[in-house]
């Protein structure tokens, strides 16, 4: 395996510093070598909720069942993240009593035993930067019954279907070397009317109006044969342009500026734009300092704390530092199909499952799907989409402040109830698709 590299990174063993009610998680640093880590296995942690986590992170090894399991957790949870968790006592002055446990926490002396005493957990990627913060309080708190938004949502979708040009291929601007067409469906590729970046192309089907109602095989083949051939075409006319990125907004509440499906389409000149760059970057100088697969262990690492799971060369999780609520990754291996199949079943548990109606989704997928260039080797290697709510479709109030845009992520949502209702999902379509499970 070669000459074993030594690094300086943070000793997963963790210490809860108390003052009071403060409590701070601290990682100190070690000395380990790129092949010590011990293999994790699949959710050898078995949290219940991110609380429940916090304390099995916090038991010394001798008091669990799997000792090796906790072990291998700390030291990858040390390896990419800072963890903090910090609390501090909350007065709830008697005139706000009523108000607090009866109406914002419904009546629930547990929640309001929680609210005095609050634990908020605030996660780090050291490679990105990226932090994100999460009380889980707020997922917990009482939620209205289901069923208006849904309502009120279809309702905006029928409403838009007079004068919608997405319905029409021929209302829409055209590529210089035509469309890709693919007639079951009737997907077709389509140029942006106003570019927000070169050749910016979409994939629209056609005769699908409803985003709820997209099955699985135009969901497949709008990304694996309509965008990779689009990307192959733009690259064949231009071959700086490499690395292919993908964006998809469902309703207007999350940025669509129709209601129709459509998914955005650009190449970035040898290397990946934007935050999807930063991501590539990161595995790079991951890589290099530890001499690991920085996505790969981000997966194996939420796997065993019960947030993730594979299907064939893929893999869903729910991370623990994400940008918006109801955050999914999807992350693929050698397979395009075995990515989008769970991709899709994730589109699908948004819809089904967490009653997420207006959300936003990142791909990046890599370049040897579509051209064959030197930079193979080196770069281009994601195959990943990131997907997260954004918010009550129906709300006036925005679903990110200055927080959100200039300082850190704030999580509402539970992430262990999102990945279980992935799982459900995953499990209800064996029966109505059999072929994507074989082998498993």
């Amino acid at each position: 395996m070669g000459e074993m590299m030594q690094v300086t990174v943070r000793k997963p063993l963790i210490i809860v510093l108390t003052c009071g009610t403060l409590f701070v998680l601290v990682f100190l640093h070690h000395h380990y070598t790129s092949t010590s880590l011990p293999q994790l296995s699949s959710s050898c942690l078995k949290p219940a909720n991110i609380e429940h986590l916090l304390d099995i992170l916090n038991t010394s090894n001798s008091q669990i069942e799997r000792p090796k399991c906790l072990g291998a957790v700390r030291e990858l949870l040390g390896r990419i993240y800072k963890v903090e968790v910090t609390g501090s006592e909350v007065k709830v002055p008697d005139s706000m009593v009523e108000l607090v446990r009866d109406k914002w926490l419904g009546g629930s002396g547990e929640l309001f035993e929680k609210f005095e005493h609050p634990r908020v957990i605030t996660v780090t990627d050291k490679l990105t930067s990226q932090t994100s913060t999460v009380n889980p309080l707020r997922a917990m708190r009482p939620k209205p019954p289901g069923g208006k938004e849904e309502s009120a949502v279809r309702k905006m979708i029928e409403a838009s279907k007079p004068g919608c040009n997405f319905c029409n291929d021929k209302q829409t601007l055209e590529d210089t070397f035509g469309r890709v067409y693919w007639e079951k469906s009737h997907v077709f590729t389509a140029e942006n009317s106003f570019r927000f970046y070169d050749y910016t192309g979409m994939v629209i089907p056609a005769d699908i109006h409803n985003f709820m109602e997209i099955d699985a095989q135009t969901f497949e083949t709008m990304l694996t044969y309509s965008a990779v051939t689009w990307f192959g075409n733009i690259n064949e006319r231009h071959p700086v342009k490499t690395h292919p990125v993908l964006l998809w907004d469902v309703m207007g509440k999350a940025g669509a500026s129709q209601v129709h499906p459509h998914i955005q389409m650009f190449l970035g000149s040898g290397y990946y734009p934007g935050k999807f760059g930063e991501l590539d970057d990161a595995g790079k100088r991951y890589k290099s300092a530890t001499g690991g697969n920085y996505l790969r262990d981000i997966v194996d690492l939420h796997i065993a704390l019960g947030l993730g799971f594979k299907h064939k060369s893929a893999a869903v999780i729910v991370p623990i530092n994400p940008t918006k609520d109801r955050e999914i990754w999807v992350i693929g291996g050698n397979n395009i199909y075995d990515w989008a199949w769970l991709y899709f079943i994730s589109f699908r548990a948004y819809i089904e499952e967490l009653k997420v109606y207006c959300f936003s989704q990142g791909m990046a997928l890599p370049t040897s799907v579509i051209a064959q260039t030197s930079a193979f080797g080196k770069s281009g290697e994601l195959m990943i989409v990131k997907m997260g709510a954004r918010g009550d479709c129906t709300s006036p109030y925005n679903d990110v402040s200055s927080l959100e845009l200039y300082l850190i992520n704030s999580i509402s949502t539970d992430y262990f109830e999102t990945i279980a209702a992935v799982h459900k999902t995953y499990e209800k379509y064996k029966s109505k698709n059999p072929d994507k499970y074989e082998g498993i």
